[in-house]
């Protein structure tokens, strides 16, 4: 009697599985660990080198700030060099800081009056700011309204320039 060729799917699941465990046990084996081959018999052990923390942004362990790293002051918003020039950045998740022209900047709430969705912030060069949620638009300059849906601007905050920050006023 001939023997049929039939599809088993448990033998395919089986068969994916197994690929999907060798493969795994390959990965982790590439892995290794770190450890060093053990030293000859009556050798001293190399000294080790501190781990290198060059480049790892969540190092805390740098040297304390000196004259030219000096902390923000109370209430920085964003530093001056982080603002383009006829540009935008969110700061703090809810304010909008601008600089229409080279040396004003400007701060505004930065969720939208209509819905409350977060402005984009204005490229730079660009004369409004956009609600990508209905396409409300604000003018720059004063955060007045410039096309609805909105019915009304954008609410200033009030902010200054304070050791290479713009800080709330």
């Amino acid at each position: 009697m001939p023997v049929e060729d039939v599809f088993n799917p448990c033998s395919a699941r089986r068969a994916l599985l197994l690929g999907a465990g060798a493969l795994g046990v390959a990965v982790l084996a590439g892995c290794g660990d770190d450890e060093q081959p053990p030293a000859a018999a009556g050798s001293q052990p190399a000294p080790s080198a501190p781990p290198s923390t060059a480049g790892n942004p969540f190092d805390n362990t740098a040297p304390a700030a000196g004259p030219s790293d000096a902390a923000p002051p109370a209430g920085a918003l964003v530093a001056v060099k982080e603002v383009p020039v006829g540009g935008g950045v969110i700061a703090k998740d809810t304010i909008l800081v601008v600089q229409a022209k080279a040396g004003t900047f400007k701060a505004y709430q930065a969720g939208c009056p209509h819905q409350g969705v977060l402005v984009d912030p204005p490229s730079p060069g660009a004369t409004t700011i956009m609600c990508p949620g209905h396409n409300s638009q604000f003018k720059i300059a004063d955060g007045s309204l410039a096309r609805g849906p909105a019915t009304r601007g954008l609410s200033a905050v009030p902010v200054k320039v304070q050791a290479g920050y713009v800080v709330e006023a």
